[in-house]
């Protein structure tokens, strides 16, 4: 049969091929964020990576798969950083919330790392489950992230949901 009809064969390989091209139709986001949980020298080299987070706590292992990352997240709400830089709130999906609840059950007590574009902004101690599913970050986006991130989701309050759980800590001006 292929033999017979070649030009229906490869057009019908060009389809399957491109399928998973279009499946989904979700643009991936244009800012990475990450959270990492916090590892161990003992975990081995393909479960963690050594990185060096300046002081005072220099040299430490994060895992190399995050716990929660940019598709997990629904909206976002930006504020003034500790650190002179934006910080923002990030309301997650119904999957990520799960995996933001289970991830600081099990991990109370330990350094959780949240990259924005590879780079570490903020390094956080597990206090205690969060339960309302916003990952919360202090500070380290840029100007131009804050922006790319309106392009791509729409800001708490703006999506018809209300802007915090005040049991939250309020950010800092």
């Amino acid at each position: 049969m292929i033999a017979r009809y070649p030009l229906l064969a490869l057009a019908f390989l060009f389809t399957l091929a491109s399928a998973p091209l279009f499946a989904g139709g979700k643009k991936p986001p244009g800012v990475a964020i990450r959270l990492h949980g916090e590892g161990s020298a003992t975990d081995g080299p393909s479960f963690v990576s050594e990185i060096d987070t300046g002081p005072p706590h220099g040299k430490t292992f994060i895992k190399k798969v995050p716990e929660v990352n940019e598709r997990d997240i629904k909206s976002f709400y930006p504020f003034p950083g500790h650190d002179g830089l934006a910080g923002a709130y990030f309301r997650l999906d119904a999957h990520g919330a799960n995996k933001l609840m289970q991830f600081t059950t099990e991990e109370n007590g330990r350094a959780a790392f949240i990259l924005i574009n590879g780079r570490i902004v903020a390094r956080v101690k597990i206090d205690g489950a969060v339960r309302d599913g916003v990952l919360y970050v202090p500070g380290g986006l840029l100007p131009s992230e804050i922006l790319a991130l309106q392009q791509i989701f729409p800001v708490i309050g703006e999506d018809g949901r209300a802007v915090l759980n005040k049991s939250r800590p309020a950010p800092k001006p």
